[in-house]
């Protein structure tokens, strides 16, 4: 992506400065052509030869001018035979038609007359030539400028993207800490109790010491599969799937779970089977990460909804409730690792890193995963699964 970009930036800039410089060389070319050329015959009596070419002049033609009143003026300073090869030469670089006009200019001078002539005439090819090379040397500094401040901005951006990155990390890095400093710090207290007090409920503490272990072990447990997702070569074990009958049976798998916390979960899933390359566990893990949220972040009565269906050029999986909305601040940030809000992530057990781990695995199928916040009337959000349809054949 990254590639794509520098390869447009610099087409658009190279595009943008080569209308510009051709507009200039033409305004400079009608400069010369109808006003300094005429001022030049009319002021100075000069004929200059690129005034017979204003239609087709070029740089090429000025610089061939000038290098044949070069070595035409340096070579009367050489004697005989020396002089008339360089002349030659001269004459055969410039070519036939420069050279029969400048004959015909100087046919009637003297010879200290023609030596001034060919000495103006290369000087005033020279500045010609400069002016008309302005154009050309102001977009090349300019493109060059274009390039260095773009490679500036770049660095810039990567700069504050590492250092968000650094500070993310650390974030992270610091909520694992609290994460499993509170149970540890449990763990530790009861187990001292056990030590200590003779008469301490034996049963209570090692459910509690137990429940607070595998509380470790299930944020330890989520941590080895977000790094595993994140780290190179890591590919997903795909095989064809019937996706519908895989959400059905998550649903299913958690049926209990809804009725327990007094919620209702109904499903819209199509009876048509629909096959799919996925990831079976992975994708499982996607869905049975939604549904969980959504029974542990939201109240009693929450009505909760998964609707599925297939687009022509996408495959959706909507899961929906009536519970309680996520905060703006977190929905920004709701799938970054640790993110789920401080309350609920300390107060209902949440990690913050199953939404992280549930955007990556989608993103790894090739599809997206988003949050709405107010989808409709009833409903207060939904999180959408969009998978492309040209993965998907059916048998």
């Amino acid at each position: 992506m990254k590639h794509s970009k520098w390869k447009w930036f610099l087409i658009r800039r190279f595009l943008i400065l080569l209308i510009l410089v051709s507009l200039s060389e033409n305004l400079l070319n009608l400069f010369y052509g109808k006003m300094f050329y005429p001022w030049l015959e009319e002021t100075f009596h000069i004929n200059f030869f690129m005034a017979e070419w204003e239609q087709e002049q070029t740089l090429g033609l000025l610089i061939r001018g000038v290098i044949y009143f070069s070595i035409t003026s340096l070579g009367s300073q050489f004697p005989g035979i020396a002089g008339l090869g360089v002349q030659g030469a001269a004459e055969r670089f410039a070519g036939q038609k420069l050279t029969d006009y400048i004959i015909e200019q100087t046919s009637h001078m003297s010879g200290r007359e023609t030596q001034i002539y060919l000495m103006g005439t290369a000087v005033l090819t020279i500045f010609v030539a400069i002016t008309l090379l302005l154009p050309y040397l102001i977009a090349a500094l300019s493109f060059s400028r274009m390039v260095e401040l773009h490679i500036r901005n770049i660095e810039a951006q990567e700069q504050r993207q590492r250092e968000e990155y650094d500070r993310r990390r650390n974030l992270l890095l610091s909520d694992v800490a609290h994460d499993l400093k509170t149970p540890m710090t449990t763990v530790a207290g009861y187990a001292r109790a056990l030590l200590e007090e003779k008469d301490a409920p034996l049963e209570e503490y090692l459910e509690a010491i137990y429940g607070k272990s595998m509380q470790m072990n299930g944020l330890i447990s989520l941590l080895f599969e977000y790094v595993k997702l994140d780290s190179e070569g890591y590919q997903l074990k795909k095989s064809r799937e019937n996706l519908w009958e895989l959400l059905r049976e998550c649903v299913a798998n958690l049926y209990l779970d809804f009725e327990e916390k007094e919620m209702e979960i109904s499903a819209d899933i199509p009876e048509e089977p629909l096959w799919y390359s996925v990831d079976k566990l992975q994708f499982q893990r996607v869905i049975h990460n939604l549904l969980n949220n959504a029974i542990r972040h939201n109240p009693k009565g929450t009505r909760v909804s998964v609707q599925a269906a297939k687009e022509d050029d996408a495959i959706l999986i909507r899961i929906s409730d009536t519970g309680a909305e996520i905060p703006e601040e977190t929905a920004k940030y709701i799938f970054d690792p640790f993110v789920s809000g401080d309350e609920s992530r300390r107060s209902k057990g949440g990690s913050g890193l199953g939404l992280c781990i549930a955007h990556k695995i989608i993103a790894m199928h090739a599809g997206s995963l988003t949050l709405e916040q107010e989808p409709s009337g009833t409903e207060t959000k939904a999180f959408l699964i969009r998978l492309p349809a040209e993965e998907e054949t059916l048998r």
